[in-house]
């Protein structure tokens, strides 16, 4: 376990293996790092897991949050772990991380994967959006909470149930509602029209509220039989294409 000062407070991270061209992860909207331990595990290359703020172990409860605010620890965590260009791995809400993160920063990428990552929220109807993000609200938040991932984890094996659950019931509601308010008015174009180098998406659906199914031009790789987190529920399978695609990586200049 490292720590890291980060904007808002002390990030935590997970660092394993050496050499190669070094993997930063970042984990979706109500997780922590723990969902990247196996994934981290399998891999020979330097790889960086770090629970964003006020998730997991990490501090900053305050906040602000939000995918502007993901990307300064992300900015955190790549200065202190990985100041050559790196790999950006981002899942859910994470990946929309990532794309901001290669849009301001697009120099300092070898590679951006983009896991099960939202498409532009933007689209979707105000009263609608509204209407949903109350269901995150102090008032309504704990008849909701047990229920809004259920549809996610039809799929999903038992111990990813199990994970994804535990890992939900112990993110902080304030962290969540803010980090999910900012997809709605994320532009996640910004990253393609700046970061040109190895691009690819790992998914388990490619629907329309997807970035996969708005852009039919961007590199896919289908899931078989896996929910939402594609990592925990098929690893050996995440596991090639993440090899695959860093060796893609190691030719960026």
């Amino acid at each position: 376990m490292v720590s890291v000062t980060g904007p808002a407070g002390r990030l935590m991270a997970t660092v394993e293996g050496d050499g190669g061209v070094p993997v930063i992860f970042v984990h979706d909207v109500a997780a922590d790092r723990t969902h990247w331990a196996d994934t981290q595990h399998g891999l020979a290359t330097r790889s960086v897991s770090f629970d964003l703020r006020g998730l997991g172990e990490s501090s900053g409860s305050n906040g602000p949050f939000g995918v502007e605010a993901a990307v300064e620890d992300v900015a955190a965590i790549a200065d202190a772990q990985a100041p050559e260009k790196f790999v950006l791995v981002g899942h859910g809400f994470g990946a929309a991380v990532a794309g901001a993160f290669a849009a301001y920063y697009p120099e300092r990428l070898a590679g951006l994967l983009y896991v099960e990552a939202p498409g532009d929220l933007r689209r979707m109807p105000k009263a609608e959006a509204e209407a949903w993000l109350d269901n995150f609200s102090a008032a309504k938040y704990g008849t909701f909470h047990e229920h809004w991932l259920a549809p996610q984890l039809l799929a999903a094996k038992e111990a990813t149930r199990v994970l994804v659950m535990k890992t939900m019931r112990t993110s902080r509601r304030e962290a969540i509602a803010g980090n999910l308010e900012s997809l709605f008015s994320h532009d996640p174009d910004a990253a393609f029209e700046q970061f040109k180098g190895p691009t690819h998406a790992l998914v388990a659906t490619a629907g329309p509220d997807t970035l996969a199914g708005q852009r039919d031009t961007l590199s896919r790789s289908v899931a078989p039989h896996a929910s939402h987190w594609l990592m925990l529920d098929a690893a050996q399978w995440f596991h090639t294409e993440l090899v695959r695609f860093l060796g893609q990586c190691r030719h960026h200049p």
